[in-house]
């Protein structure tokens, strides 16, 4: 699949080096992944950029291919002056960190084609048309239906959720992240300092009682946030923070999307302030 994958990555590489096979089988991963887009010979000629493919995957499987992976794609990404190249790069990215069937025989729903290139049509709305698998669905609260939809979307979690909010106080949400915790997602929290040890929170329950990772981000200013990772493949974000008050009272927003742009963005913003918050 990795091979498939970079194939479709290499004409966005503009080299400004070269290296040869026999030099990238002696060099370090990190060291391969600096110099992988400079070699001409990649673009040029098949047989090397098969050789070179060789050699990459090898040191992926030797060395874990999550981080090396991220970075060819990121190199590919900032070789790309048209928006439409980055889209499709990122839908090749998604489909890759989620081609994997998990154990229970589940595949995470992501889109089997790219995106289409409508010249006459806004590139940033991928609301979908036409057949097309990607889905933007807005709801809004309050509502009960709404917020059914929100849980069961925590429900339908089959390999991870990536949670980063500014506050959970309600415990119906909270007892969904609990659910998906006991069924072996992999949950992981982010939200704020000081509305964690808030009265009625539920965040240091979640971590103390339930043992699910949780980072704040220690600082004056507010980690405001509200979206979700779920298995890599759908963000949820909006106004809505996951209180009473927001599913009963306020006037608030959610936003459920599998378009890989906005996975991949959420994703990375995600990592970045587990790392940042560590």
């Amino acid at each position: 699949m990795s091979g498939l994958i970079l194939n479709c990555l290499l004409p966005f590489v503009r080299p400004p080096r070269t290296v040869s096979v026999q030099e990238a089988q002696n060099l370090s991963l990190n060291e391969y992944l600096d110099t992988f887009n400079s070699a001409p010979s990649i673009v040029q000629d098949q047989h090397a950029r098969q050789d070179l493919l060789g050699v990459y995957e090898q040191q992926s499987k030797k060395n874990g291919t999550p981080p090396s992976i991220q970075q060819l794609f990121n190199a590919a990404r900032v070789a790309c002056a048209v928006d439409h190249d980055k889209d499709v790069i990122t839908w090749l990215e998604t489909l890759l960190n989620a081609s994997g069937t998990h154990a229970d025989g589940h595949k995470p729903n992501v889109p089997v084609t790219p995106p289409h290139n409508h010249n006459n049509k806004n590139q940033n709305n991928e609301g979908g048309s036409g057949g097309s698998n990607i889905f933007v669905n807005p709801i809004f609260f309050p509502s009960e239906q709404s917020f059914n939809k929100l849980v069961k979307t925590l429900d339908d979690a089959k390999k991870s959720m990536d949670i980063c909010v500014y506050t959970i106080t309600d415990d119906h949400l909270a007892n969904a992240i609990i659910r998906a915790h006991e069924r072996g997602v992999k949950v992981r929290i982010i939200s704020d300092n000081d509305k964690a040890g808030d009265l009625g929170s539920d965040v240091d329950r979640l971590r103390d009682e339930n043992n699910i990772p949780v980072r704040v981000d220690n600082s004056p200013s507010h980690m405001h946030h509200k979206f979700a990772v779920v298995d890599d493949a759908l963000v949820i974000n909006g106004s809505y923070n996951w209180t009473k008050g927001a599913r009963f009272d306020n006037r608030e927003n959610l936003t459920l999307t599998n378009a890989p742009k906005a996975v991949q963005e959420f994703k990375a913003e995600f990592e970045r302030l587990w790392g940042q918050f560590a």
